[in-house]
């Protein structure tokens, strides 16, 4: 989306921001002076209800939780707890986003969206952004895996990554404008959940239930009795 707004409007004609709160910007019912990209994986209860009742364009990336966690352990070496706390979070604010947006565009990870050119027509169109064939080739070619992992490396490199994007007891290096972690790309695995203890791959199956079975599980699913 960034790229896309930079340009159509050039690098001053778009705002973007890492926060939960969509009225830090703009007021409810008003309309941001230039376009206003806010990435959240927790967004605040007045965004959700925004994002249900005003005309706000929200492009949703889905991945099985239970995967989320497992890679925020072997990504960033989070405990299961804080892994799955963060997660579950994140699944219940971006849920409800999902079931009463009004205007929505979502994406599967597991569907290998990101490594896709038509995903970057795609979101131009969602966003109403009108540019040439070349430059959604061009964004795509900058955006697949492989890609990212070169531009990573020259970012750690080039003495780009700040500290401390994660928490104070687990710091991360990341990048201030993408929010691109120096860890950010693994092995793109599905299912990686399966290699955690029975235990927590319980736990996890009954915390995200309705999540499952509503995105990612066969319809006849059946609910787990193991509490």
């Amino acid at each position: 989306m960034r790229e896309l707004l930079s340009h159509a409007y050039g690098e001053d004609g778009f705002k973007s921001d890492y926060r939960n709160e969509l009225d830090h910007h703009v007021g409810i019912g008003d309309r941001p002076k230039v376009p206003l990209v806010l990435k959240t994986h927790h967004p605040d209860n007045m965004t959700q209800v925004r994002i249900a009742h005003e005309d706000i364009p929200a492009i949703i990336t889905l991945r099985d939780p239970r995967d989320c966690v497992a890679s925020l352990m072997q990504r960033f070496d989070l405990p299961f707890n804080e892994a799955f706390a963060y997660v579950l979070r994140s699944v219940r604010r971006v849920q409800a986003c999902l079931v009463h947006g009004r205007r929505t565009l979502v994406f599967r990870y597991e569907e290998d969206f990101h490594n896709k050119l038509d995903s970057v027509a795609r979101v131009a169109d969602f966003i109403g952004v009108s540019v040439p064939d070349a430059v959604l080739r061009a964004i795509h070619e900058g955006l697949l895996t492989q890609t990212v992992k070169r531009t990573l490396a020259e970012m750690e490199n080039s003495g780009r990554f700040a500290v401390n994007a994660g928490t104070d007891a687990k710091p991360n290096l990341y990048d201030p404008v993408t929010h691109w972690h120096k860890t950010h790309i693994g092995d793109g695995a599905v299912g990686k959940y399966k290699t955690l203890p029975d235990r927590a791959r319980s736990l996890m199956d009954n915390a995200f239930w309705s999540f499952l079975a509503a995105y990612y599980l066969p319809q006849d699913a059946v609910m787990p009795l193991d509490a």
